[in-house]
């Protein structure tokens, strides 16, 4: 697929839910039930749907170096989140952008980038990748995204585990135990975790849309926003891939780890922020840093993928 086409396309599903949105063809809640289906249904059906291809002790060992990858990506993105901390003011708009320089929009925009370039084979590498990723977003969300003089209650461990086991990291689970197993998902069943799984990538991308589409356009366009909009699509996948070039590492090990730095910041940071930080401004702020930053990597995701092909 040419780096234009992919860029039409995402634009083109974006469009669609920004007016779905804004002609009130969706409901208030559809947002948010959409966002609950695809995480908890579509997503995990797609996981193990990638997955079921013939088991093979190199993409088993694969899977343990992306696995290392996604711990040494996390520290590389806190690294260069906390240099973006250190210059940004200690109120919303540094934790804003802390939070946007680390986390990405891996699951709604992600998943249907990585099955447009790379097919099943990719989505294997990049849900494997993703799963300590996961689970620092899920937890770190909170108190990164908390005011200070918020008070925090304390989860309990079965909260934690909760939390942690969610049903996209469950898909994984699930489907490296039938990978590794040998065993395929056919009949009645397989039929209808293909069907579940292909809904996935067109709704995840109109969901990106519809949620953009809740903000008045004018109120986002801030300065800070385009900043980080341009850190997060151009300046940390830039670092992310001269990385994996200078340690030598293979094509399809390094395509999951630079497409995941490419990606706009995540959409739910917008929703996190609405949740754990009363202040309007802080809304505002961090719906325009994903908006931005989204139509932003329409174009600049279509680039590293085509610097990764050459």
């Amino acid at each position: 697929m040419t780096a234009a086409k992919l860029a039409l396309e995402l634009l083109a599903m974006i469009a669609i839910g920004y007016y779905a949105e804004k002609r009130r063809i969706v409901g208030e809640q559809f947002n948010a039930d959409l966002a609950a289906f695809i995480t908890n249904i579509s997503l995990p059906c797609l996981i193990v749907q990638s997955m079921q291809v013939p088991f093979s002790m190199d993409e088993l060992k694969n899977c343990g170096y992306l696995v290392l990858l996604a711990l040494g990506y996390l520290a590389v993105c806190f690294a260069m989140a906390q240099i973006g901390w250190y210059f940004s003011p200690r109120d919303y708009r540094g934790r804003i952008m802390r939070f946007g320089m680390i986390f990405t929009n891996f699951t709604f925009m992600g998943i249907p980038v990585v099955q447009t370039l790379y097919g099943d084979q990719g989505v294997f590498y990049f849900v494997v990748f993703l799963v300590p990723i996961r689970i620092v977003f899920y937890s770190s969300a909170k108190p990164m995204l908390s005011p200070p003089d918020l008070k925090l209650e304390t989860q309990s461990l079965s909260q934690k585990l909760k939390g942690w086991l969610s049903p996209p990291v469950a898909g994984v689970l699930i489907g490296l135990a039938l990978y590794i197993s040998g065993i395929r998902l056919s009949g009645v069943i397989g039929d209808i975790v293909s069907n579940v799984a292909c809904i996935c990538s067109p709704m995840g991308m109109i969901l990106c849309g519809i949620t953009l589409g809740k903000y008045p356009i004018r109120s986002l366009l801030r300065k800070r926003c385009f900043l980080l909009a341009g850190i997060r699509c151009l300046l940390i996948p830039g670092v992310i891939f001269c990385l994996c070039h200078a340690i030598g590492l293979a094509q399809q090990l390094m395509e999951p780890v630079v497409i995941c730095a490419a990606l706009p910041i995540a959409s739910l940071s917008a929703a996190f922020t609405v949740r754990y930080d009363p202040n309007p401004e802080a809304h505002y702020e961090s719906a325009g840093c994903v908006l931005l930053s989204t139509l932003l990597s329409a174009a600049t995701i279509p680039l590293w993928a085509w610097l990764l092909a050459l």
